[in-house]
């Protein structure tokens, strides 16, 4: 056999072994990673169980979302007070975030029946003359109780679950007789589109910075927008798990929130009874 044949042999197959294992040490430590990622959340289920930590199944899929500005200004406070009726009264607090309070001169019949009632509501809300831009918000039956009825401010982004952005729908003796609205203007991108954390990584952070108590248990969550902080005139909004936990014996229960971008806590809570939200600052 011709000597420089032999060498082309040698070449390509000396070639195709480096290739080879060049593939293998670029994919081992992707291939740890995940395995020590999927070993440390098996290990921290176990480890709520151990607890009596109550958990619904989890979706470990991830979702994206944005960073959102929105200019705080009392233009709509004008614009909904000259629209609807009933006595309106306005309310400004130092931090900006206006709301209104508006009182029916004639309360509106809802239904007696709970499921009707609520489309009667909805019905009532989606009129421009009873509630500004009411049709920008959707009901929440995690927040609303057998009088208030609760509805968060939706974006094309996602929802707003934030004090800013709720309407609160009071009714007595099945008659819709006043509301309380805040409301959130246009809100814009200020960053490129990120990942962000699954249901099961949001759970998992809530355990590993021990904001998961003992003999407890989730009884829902979701992903929404939470408000980060407000700066300059603008409120800074991010996504976040929104996950309410009740405890066992108590039966209390607290609202948590998870950035979705850093699986960091953001640090504030209140007991879903109080509708004021979980944000204080």
């Amino acid at each position: 056999m011709d000597f420089k044949r032999i060498q082309w042999i040698f070449l390509i197959v000396f070639i195709g072994i480096n290739i080879f294992l060049g593939i293998e040490v670029i994919q081992t430590p992707t291939l740890l990673s995940s395995n020590a990622t999927t070993n440390t959340g098996d290990n921290l289920q176990q480890e709520m169980i151990a607890d009596n930590i109550k958990i619904p199944h989890l979706s470990d899929k991830q979702s994206d979302g944005y960073y959102l500005a929105s200019k705080i200004n009392k233009k709509w406070v004008n614009k909904a007070q000259s629209q609807v009726s009933g006595e309106v009264s306005i309310n400004s607090p130092s931090d900006g975030e206006d709301s209104i309070s508006v009182s029916l001169t004639t309360p509106v019949a809802v239904s007696s029946n709970k499921k009707q009632a609520i489309e009667d509501i909805i019905s009532f809300k989606d009129n421009p003359k009873n509630v500004y831009e009411g049709d920008q918000y959707v009901y929440s039956p995690e927040y609303s109780s057998d009088n208030d009825y609760v509805f968060l401010q939706k974006t094309s982004y996602g929802v707003i679950y934030s004090r800013r952005s709720r309407l609160h729908i009071m009714v007595r003796n099945n008659k819709i007789v006043s509301y309380y609205q805040r409301y959130t203007d246009t809100v814009t991108t200020v960053r490129e589109r990120q990942t962000t954390i699954s249901a099961k990584e949001a759970i998992n952070s809530l355990y590993t910075y021990s904001e998961l108590p003992n003999n407890s248990k989730v009884i829902w969550m979701k992903l929404g927008y939470a408000k980060l902080t407000q700066v300059r005139g603008n409120v800074i909004f991010l996504p976040a798990w929104i996950v309410a936990i009740e405890n066992d014996t108590s039966k209390t229960v607290t609202i948590k929130r998870v950035n979705a971008f850093t699986s960091t806590i953001l640090q504030s809570q209140t007991n879903s009874s109080d509708k004021s939200d979980e944000e204080k600052s």
